[in-house]
C-alpha cells in the first residue's frame, strides 16, 4: 500500500475557528438583550466588550465570569472555545509557523 497517500488525521484540514464572542453575540441577541446595557451591567466598557462580541478582542478568564453571572452561560466551556480558537489561529498563522520551524528540540536532561 502506498504510504504516502493514506490519510492520517495530522494531514486532515483544520476547522474554522470560532470566537467565543460570536456565541454570546448570538445568544445576546437570541434574548433581545442590548450590547451596551449588558457591558454596563457587567462593568466592562461597551467597546471592549463589542470588541469581544466581534471577534477582535480576546475573552479573558474575568470576563467569561461575568458574562456567566449575567446570561448563565458557563464561564468554562467559552474559555475552551478561546483556548481552541487561539490555538488554530496560530497554527493558520505563517510567521509563527515559520519561527516554530526553526527551534530545534530540546533533549531531555
Amino acid at each position: 500500500m502506498d504510504t504516502k497517500n493514506r490519510f492520517s488525521a495530522n494531514q486532515s484540514e483544520p476547522f474554522i475557528p470560532v470566537h467565543p464572542g460570536e456565541l454570546i453575540k448570538e445568544e445576546i441577541e437570541f434574548r433581545g438583550l442590548s450590547q451596551r446595557k449588558l457591558a454596563q451591567e457587567i462593568g466592562v466598557s461597551y467597546s471592549q466588550f463589542n470588541e469581544i462580541l466581534n471577534g477582535k478582542r480576546q475573552l479573558t478568564s474575568e470576563t467569561a465570569l461575568l458574562v456567566e453571572a449575567a446570561l448563565g452561560i458557563e464561564a468554562q466551556p467559552l474559555l475552551r472555545i478561546q483556548l481552541d480558537y487561539n490555538l488554530q489561529q496560530a497554527k493558520s498563522s505563517p510567521s509563527f509557523l515559520e519561527r516554530v520551524s526553526r527551534i530545534h528540540r530540546v533533549a531531555a536532561l
